[in-house]
């Protein structure tokens, strides 16, 4: 055989073996973006199912802020029949211009009060459990008793004895009957929870210029105590922690009002710093969902910031 014949079988047999040469390599490659793809399939399919359980869990919550966007009508049925104005609509009228409503006379306050107690009443599980004379009488006997036997809010952690009392005080104090009643209306009411909150601080701290006709409004004394005991003891902290959400949230942020009150007419005796618990107060609230009256406290407590730097 001459060399050329040999030259072109060597061609033909390194073409061969570089043609299935190469078929192997591009099947490997192909088999390696197979499984890396498969993979990316895998990873981009959890995620995927991440992010549709992550909208469903939204959809949810969002289902259940709109659902505290209490109507008009469930408002005017809790606490009467004059019906307030939304925050929408009050914000409306600022925006053509209109000046904002006046301030609930304190009438009007005791009028909502006493209907949201009327309101109690009529509810089936109140009923159910039969208050001796009624919600507002055995509010009027909480409130008594709360006022009578106060918490501990500086040297609570003394002695072990004092601890375990201030973390049990409001079930000393009030009993386990008015416990569990406390506990239904917080549970069954928690639509209305907000505005009756708010019409109830509004009672305490308005200035009645002597026309008061319900009994039951605990002094700025008593309410700078529980709020210490709330927002600066173990007890207190202990007892909100058990508490929801929403209830903790408003509950601060009202002890917050009531220590900057107390500030004004130099009642706090315990020395209590406000200004952490202005800067708790405002997050608790940016972050909660579903607030009625939420730019107004986080307006409310812009102010006590810059009143205390």
């Amino acid at each position: 055989m001459d060399r050329s014949v040999k030259i072109i079988v060597t061609l033909v047999v390194l073409l061969v073996v570089g043609f299935f040469a190469y078929n192997k390599i591009v099947g490997w490659h192909r088999q390696k973006i197979d499984t890396a793809v498969k993979k990316e399939q895998t990873v981009w399919q959890k995620k995927t199912g991440e992010l549709k359980r992550e909208v469903t869990s939204l959809k949810k919550e969002l289902t259940t802020v709109k659902g505290q966007d209490v109507p008009e009508e469930t408002l005017a049925a809790v606490f009467g029949e004059k019906k307030e104005k939304t925050q929408a609509a009050e914000n409306k009228d600022l925006k053509a211009g209109k000046k904002p409503g006046k301030r609930s006379s304190f009438t009007e306050i005791e009028r909502k009060v006493m209907a949201f107690f009327h309101y109690l009443d009529d509810q089936p599980y109140i009923q159910s459990r039969q208050p001796a004379g009624g919600t507002y009488h055995q509010y009027e006997i909480a409130m008594a008793r709360l006022s009578a036997k106060p918490p501990i809010v500086t040297g609570e952690m003394d002695s072990l004895y004092s601890m375990v009392r201030n973390v049990a005080h409001f079930y000393r104090v009030l009993g386990k009957n008015r416990i569990l009643l406390i506990k239904q209306i917080l549970k069954n009411e928690s639509a209305v929870i907000e505005p009756a909150m708010k019409t109830f601080y509004q009672w305490f701290s308005t200035d009645d210029k002597g026309r008061a006709t319900l009994q039951g409004r605990p002094g700025l004394e008593t309410q700078y105590v529980y709020a210490g005991y709330l927002l600066n003891t173990l007890g207190g902290r202990s007892y909100l922690l058990r508490r929801g959400s929403r209830v903790r949230t408003l509950t601060t942020y009202y002890c917050v009002l009531v220590l900057d009150r107390a500030n004004d007419a130099q009642l706090n005796s315990a020395g209590i710093d406000i200004r952490p618990f202005i800067k708790a107060s405002t997050n608790e609230i940016t972050n909660q969902l579903g607030l009625r009256y939420q730019k107004e406290y986080l307006a409310r407590l812009d102010r006590l910031s810059r009143k205390y730097p």
